[in-house]
């Protein structure tokens, strides 16, 4: 992240991110503030279903993240509170808000929820104002591993605002992650796409590899081999996602897309969906596994935190 920001000249940067459960959740936000680039910080804090079965767990983790992140931004900063289930209306109210922060902005999306991070986006890409957009993403050390990191998700369904303009898309692209029961009922149906472009995270974490090619083992059971077409896609490389999405989209008239894989994959379908109107499907869980990553990932000594350019000079760096 920090050689992402050297490239162009220096800028006071107005700071979102996610107060969540998981320790990798202020790692972008504790690098930044190390540059002394910080103007000012905003933060959402997603709340737990009252019920389910973590929403204790949860609570408790919350109360703990936010302890840290007032004792490493005393000042400065606002929290905006919000729940997993909130309506559209709601959040777009928050995006609207942060979108006013100023010129330059850096959205932290390692804690945010699809549900959240692809309305916040394309705010964000769509407001004039915003004149620099950096995408961060922390990487974790690890994954849970032998356990569901999400339970109660919904039928398959429209992320919300993400309609698409058609009724149906010719190509339906699919990022494969550790959530594809619906996917997998999807395709059930007599209605689903008779051919589907798999976004596969190769290379990644050994934990998230292996999930990943289980998700693909069970969706191909007692299918033809030609019902998917294969593509790997580093993890955490968004440029390459994008790409490998504008090529598939070149020669249909319209692309749809299921992000149930690594959020820099999902943030490249949100980028092209924006720009295209293209429809994202999305079953929303009910709650979350609070340890669903643990630890913080590192490189040279460093928190592995990705800085993706994505508006520079009011510039989009991935127009269509």
């Amino acid at each position: 992240m920090d050689w992402a920001i050297s490239i162009s000249e220096p800028r006071e940067w107005n700071f979102i991110g996610a107060i969540g459960t998981e320790d990798r959740s202020l790692s972008a936000l504790r690098w930044v503030k190390d540059l002394g680039l910080v103007r000012s910080i905003s933060m959402v804090q997603v709340d737990p279903m009252l019920g389910t079965r973590y929403f204790l767990k949860t609570q408790d983790r919350l109360v703990e993240r936010m302890r840290q992140f007032r004792l490493l931004c005393a000042e400065n900063s606002d929290v905006y509170q919000i729940e997993l289930l909130a309506e559209l209306h709601e959040i777009q109210a928050i995006s609207d808000t942060l979108a006013k922060k100023g010129s330059s902005i850096i959205l932290d999306i390692s804690s945010l929820p699809k549900r959240f991070f692809f309305p916040m986006l394309r705010t964000l890409i769509k407001e004039v104002e915003v004149r620099d957009l950096i995408l961060t993403y922390g990487c974790p050390r690890s994954y849970l591993d032998g356990a569901k990191l999400s339970e109660g998700a919904g039928k398959w369904d429209y992320l919300p605002g993400f309609l698409g303009k058609e009724f149906r898309s010719d190509v339906l692209v699919a990022s494969v992650g550790f959530m594809v029961e619906s996917l997998q009922d999807y395709l059930s149906s007599a209605e689903a796409h008779p051919a589907v472009q798999l976004l596969i995270p190769f290379p990644s974490s050994p934990t998230s590899v292996r999930r990943a090619w289980e998700s693909i083992i069970s969706l191909q059971s007692n299918r033809s081999g030609d019902k998917f077409v294969k593509h790997r896609i580093d993890a955490n490389d968004m440029s390459m996602a994008f790409d490998r999405i504008c090529s598939l989209s070149r020669s249909v008239e319209s692309v749809a897309f299921a992000p149930f894989g690594p959020k820099p994959i999902s943030a490249a379908m949100c980028l092209y969906a924006v720009q295209c109107e293209s429809a994202v499907h999305y079953p929303q869980p009910e709650s979350y596994h609070p340890d669903y990553s643990v630890g913080v990932a590192s490189v040279s000594g460093k928190p592995f935190v990705n800085g993706y350019w994505i508006k520079h000079d009011g510039i989009n760096l991935y127009s269509v």
